[in-house]
């Protein structure tokens, strides 16, 4: 996956889930880096126990990896990526 090309900018917006916490919607560009993602959610928590390090987030099946893109994973408009948070 880390061979992939990036493809053209897309805008899209997406969903994510956690079970605890809810749902929150985020508008983003499909060429954000996933670290960039997780922490645009952390943001929106607003909860200074939730860092990086514990979040895990999957979509079609796979977890995101911190080094790479959204585009890595052919996330799609519209997709809702799941949230787990290590305590």
């Amino acid at each position: 996956m880390k061979s992939k090309k990036a493809p053209a900018e897309m805008k899209m917006t997406l969903k994510v889930r956690n079970a605890a916490r809810g749902d929150k919607v985020f508008n983003m560009s499909n060429l954000l880096p996933v670290t960039d993602f997780k922490n645009m959610y952390i943001s929106e928590l607003n909860d200074p126990a939730v860092t990086i390090d514990k979040i895990r987030m999957f979509a079609m099946g796979k977890e995101l990896k911190d080094d790479l893109f959204i585009y890595s994973y052919d996330i799609i408009n519209e997709s809702t990526v799941q949230v787990m948070i290590k305590k």
